[in-house]
């Protein structure tokens, strides 16, 4: 979901340092970009002519940033003297990047988010990567997991910043007070619900579970569990965006919800936003609260003061023993304009991949966590990352995090081996979550409400209003 990837604070403040090339103030780990690497394959012949490059930059009053990509512009130069750098403060918006293409003045490469692949590769608006990635020696090195947002038709199209799969945080001391068990990890969404009433604690304004109930992050919350049902949001027919969520899957997605309601297992106040729900977790308020990358750890441990070992992330439960954990996949991409000629292309690949995979990124990495250790604070890294954790640069990483044991959160491996990401729907993400918010709020709500008529007339009006007006090409 594009909010989560501008309203997350670890999320915003590791794309603010995507250009730092080492240090970061984020509360997880440095941006993917900020790690970019030395493992850029060698230029061709053709690179090496004389080309100049535009890259994203900053707002003239971001002056920490631009110097910082300034500095990582020097570095460059010093290894490409042919390329011309030069920078544009633009950023990505869906309803100014055909405007820029038209007028042939978007910059050689900029940053985008997940729900954007298929659009830009359909409009023929990012440069096919594939020849450039298969001939970089960090190609197999990078998660493949984290590919899919951006690989069409078995082509790559984008190279991976960050991202996240949706996952579920518990505070363990809640379950503690309660005499409560923690469920399994391998859990089902009857344990879900069986461990939100043991722990749920009205009277103390206590909610088994908090879900995100207000704007467009109640649907991108629900979809969580329609993907898990096996559901999915749309469809392509053709050139046509058909609407899908109108399904069984969508029904047991609701009728959970609708659950949970009934159950009084939320919090009396349910209409909370994304940062509403992960503080009223930090406070305590709730047992367990749903939300992408490290985010919820961090609020909890770093704001809300609750102990690193208090806090364990599950992934989405599936619905049956046995099935998927299947949550949202988003992140950030970078891709590379298609107008330039190949030179360009190729000078903008080196540059975007340039400080991929560097021990400078480990050695910033190390710092912030000796930093966070002065200030009594616990560094939370991304479960997920744009390198694969099997990989050399993987293990050296965890060798890092190892070495502070007492001041680094971590995750059960378990996790890592459950979870399955789905990427976000490709066209009109953001609407579809508005209108399925309008839907939440409805069953948080009403008593009797026919979830069946809803969800159809839901469907109805966003293929309507929504999906009828894209237009594929």
């Amino acid at each position: 979901m594009k909010k989560r990837l501008t309203t997350s604070v670890v999320s915003c403040v590791a794309l603010a340092v995507i250009l730092a090339g080492c240090g970061s103030n984020s509360a997880s780990s440095p941006s993917p970009e900020a790690s970019s690497a030395a493992g850029t394959a060698a230029p061709t012949a053709a690179a090496k002519k004389d080309v100049t490059i535009t890259v994203q930059g900053f707002k003239p009053d971001q002056k920490e940033k631009n110097d910082q990509l300034n500095l990582r512009i020097d570095r460059f130069k010093a290894k490409n003297p042919n390329v011309t750098v030069k920078t544009d403060d633009w950023q990505y918006n869906p309803q100014e990047i055909g405007i820029k293409m038209a007028a042939n003045n978007a910059p050689s490469e900029y940053t985008t988010y997940a729900t954007e692949g298929k659009v830009l590769v359909d409009k023929k608006w990012i440069a096919d990567l594939t020849d450039w990635m298969n001939g970089w020696s960090h190609a197999k090195d990078m998660n493949p997991l984290l590919s899919k947002p951006f690989t069409v038709d078995g082509k790559t199209y984008g190279v991976p910043v960050d991202g996240y799969v949706m996952t579920i945080t518990l505070n363990k001391k809640l379950f503690r007070d309660k005499g409560v068990e923690l469920p399994p990890m391998d859990w089902t969404w009857d344990d879900l619900i069986d461990a939100a009433k043991k722990v749920n604690d009205p009277a103390k304004g206590i909610a088994g579970f908090i879900p995100m109930g207000k704007g467009t992050e109640a649907g991108w919350n629900w979809t969580n569990f329609l993907y898990a049902a096996g559901g999915d949001v749309q469809k392509v027919e053709g050139d046509k965006v058909i609407s899908t969520f109108n399904s069984d899957a969508g029904l047991k997605a609701l009728e959970f919800y609708k659950k949970l309601k009934d159950e009084n297992l939320i919090p009396q106040n349910w209409a909370l936003g994304y940062g509403d729900a992960l503080n009223a977790f930090a406070q305590g308020r709730g047992a367990m609260v749903m939300c992408g990358s490290g985010n919820a750890a961090d609020t909890a441990i770093n704001e809300g003061g609750i102990s690193k070992d208090d806090i364990v992330v599950y992934p989405i439960p599936s619905v049956t023993k046995g099935s998927k954990h299947t949550g949202v996949l988003g992140g950030n991409y970078k891709v590379i304009n298609p107008k330039g000629d190949k030179d360009q292309q190729q000078a903008t690949f080196d540059w975007v991949v340039d400080e991929y995979f560097t021990d400078e990124f480990l050695t910033s990495t190390e710092k912030e966590i000796q930093d966070r250790q002065t200030k009594n604070r616990i560094y939370i890294p991304q479960p997920i990352n744009y390198w694969n954790d099997d990989s050399e640069f993987g293990k050296k990483y965890q060798d890092v995090l190892t070495k502070y044991p007492d001041n680094v959160f971590k995750y059960d491996p378990q996790l890592i081996s459950l979870w399955d990401g789905k990427p976000e729907a490709q066209y009109e993400a953001q609407k579809f979550y508005a209108e399925m918010a309008n839907v939440i709020q409805k069953v948080f709500t009403t008593k009797d409400v026919d979830l069946k008529k809803t969800l159809e007339e839901t469907s109805n009006k966003v293929q309507t209003e929504v999906f009828d007006k894209v237009k594929i090409e």
